[in-house]
């Protein structure tokens, strides 16, 4: 298990469109993937569950991966919420 924490920087904050484009791409591993941010979890693979997160712009989100790809779904996973890649 391998984790981070970012500050979400996007500039739409998890919406339906940038959460569908990351449960999308999350999908494509095989590990599994968690986003926690205060007392809220989501499954990184859910598009429900990311909506439901409500997770804004300058939010603190943990991501915890677990699994055989966990360290690249990880990288990716932080440059997608910091804004490095688009959502």
């Amino acid at each position: 298990m391998v984790y981070e924490t970012i500050t979400m920087e996007n500039g739409q904050g998890l919406h339906l469109r940038p959460a569908m484009t990351f449960a999308a791409r999350m999908s494509g591993y095989d590990s599994r993937i968690r986003l926690e941010s205060g007392d809220r979890t989501a499954d990184g693979k859910s598009l429900v569950s990311l909506i439901s997160a409500g997770i804004g712009t300058g939010t603190q989100v943990r991501i915890i991966c677990d699994g055989p790809d966990e360290e690249e779904m990880l990288h990716r996973a932080a440059d997608l919420l910091r804004g490095s890649s688009a959502l």
